[in-house]
């Protein structure tokens, strides 16, 4: 067996036991593209791995995730950060 099924909350939206964070989601709403469908979800519930937190918050550099671009198709991973989103740019027009 290539990994482990299990259920949160919602019946029927599996998760996978092995990953080390999942998020758990309702289907809100469904949006035809002209490639593929956007499929619009609510969290309902959040499941992490000690390990890969800090202060009690999911640490993109200990999950190290691989993700997918569309529709290039190109598989990527996230290095440090590098600054604060909205605060960063206030240094430069001073």
């Amino acid at each position: 067996m290539l990994f482990t099924v299990e259920y949160g909350e919602l019946e029927d939206a599996p998760l996978i036991k092995e990953c080390p964070l999942s998020l758990e989601c309702k289907l809100v709403d469904v949006y035809q593209m002209p490639t593929h469908n956007l499929f619009m979800g609510e969290i309902i519930a959040t499941y992490a791995d000690e390990k890969i937190l800090t202060e009690g918050i999911p640490d993109l550099g200990k999950l190290n995730p691989l993700l997918l671009t569309m529709p290039d198709n190109y598989y990527w991973t996230v290095k440090e950060k590098v600054g604060k989103a909205w605060n960063i740019g206030r240094e430069l027009i001073k």
